[in-house]
């Protein structure tokens, strides 16, 4: 095994820069998992446009890759309890259980994402290696391939979003406010769960496309009113059971739309991120309606399965076709274009990933 591999790190104003770099640190009872293919998500190009200082190490959670390295001594499994080899293909959850002391308040609870003991993170998929303990790594069926794989992530996201915070049941009508990477694959988890109906709203055309394809039943604009009058209409005047705001930024107007949408004492699962601002926000709508207004962040166990289960199932069953939001795919040495493909939604793009196959 090297002892050094190729990462990308921005160099502090979204200028990335693949260089030789130490290989993570393998912090005690961690795998070492060779990378494969990792997402570009939404967060990154946030937090890119955010950062001022050179990073440390690499970034990039949506994460598929192949094990190199297990614990010496250790019989490992992953979350689901199957045992691990060196060469198994995995998606890596690397954000709370491959970090996850397993033992405090909130693990006991598979609620590793507010694990309160963390392992430091060593670093993301932007790089040829990254470490994770074992439970955090979810073996693949071999008829998965690395596209599939690298979307595992986003779409439990999804999958924790719907079942979880928002309570979804089958045949419930659901409204998803955006069509970027996140709200396709709510739209399909949606209707991979059994939602009734799903309306959405797209801002770009190759965006609501991809939205009846995946299983939209009906796409309206982003302009103010539409996609509530669509829910309306749809529903006889009584508004979607659950809708799911994934936009966030810097503005208010597309919650305002999710509780609009909504029927009285229906739940608004929020997904966008406001990211540290302060922003106004008119509570009288959802508390006349006895909205519910709930927060979803990343993952956990729910009824004994990790949504990342969940999502391998969809994906692996064919019943989720979430491929077909990956418009791009770039190598590790092309990453910077990579990024400035996401960022532009003129070239058509929705997923990037960056594959080392």
């Amino acid at each position: 095994m090297p002892d050094q591999m190729l990462a990308a790190l921005d160099m502090g104003k979204g200028d990335y820069k693949v260089q030789k770099v130490p290989l993570p640190e393998r912090t005690p009872g961690s795998a070492l998992i060779r990378v494969r293919q990792t997402g570009i998500c939404g967060s990154d190009l946030h937090m890119t446009r955010q950062r001022s200082e050179r990073q440390v190490v690499s970034s990039g959670h949506e994460i598929a890759g192949e094990i190199a390295e297990l614990p010496a001594g250790a019989k490992s499994v992953d979350g689901s309890g199957l045992p691990l080899r060196p060469g198994d293909r995995v998606a890596i959850e690397g954000i709370g259980q491959g970090r996850a002391c397993g033992n405090c308040y909130y693990c006991r609870l598979g609620q590793y994402v507010r694990c309160r003991n963390r392992n430091e993170d060593t670093g993301g998929g932007f790089a040829e290696y990254v470490t994770r303990l074992p439970a955090g790594c979810y073996r693949l069926p071999d008829s998965m391939d690395w596209t599939d794989a690298a979307l595992v992530e986003p779409l439990a996201v999804s999958v924790h979003a719907l079942r979880f915070r928002g309570v979804m049941k089958p045949g419930d009508t659901v409204a998803v406010v955006g069509s970027a990477t996140i709200g396709l694959a709510a739209i399909a988890a949606a209707r991979a769960l059994g939602a009734r109906k799903v309306l959405a709203s797209a801002r770009h055309p190759h965006q609501a496309k991809l939205a009846q394809i995946l299983g939209a039943d009906v796409v309206t604009g982003t302009t103010k009113g539409e996609l509530e009058d669509a829910v309306k209409s749809a529903t006889g005047g009584l508004g979607a059971d659950v809708a799911v705001e994934t936009i966030g930024g810097h503005q208010v107007d597309t919650l305002d739309q999710a509780a609009r949408a909504c029927r009285p004492q229906g739940t608004v699962s929020i997904l966008g991120v406001s990211w540290w601002e302060s922003l106004p926000l008119d509570l009288m709508t959802p508390m006349l309606a006895e909205l519910n207004f709930v927060f979803s962040n990343c993952y956990s166990v729910v009824d004994g399965r990790h949504d990342f289960e969940v999502a391998i199932d969809m994906l692996a069953s064919g019943r989720v076709a979430l491929r077909q939001i990956v418009t791009h795919v770039f190598p590790l040495n092309d990453i910077q274009k990579g990024f400035e493909t996401a960022y532009d939604k003129g070239t058509g793009s929705i997923k990037v990933h960056i594959a080392q196959h």
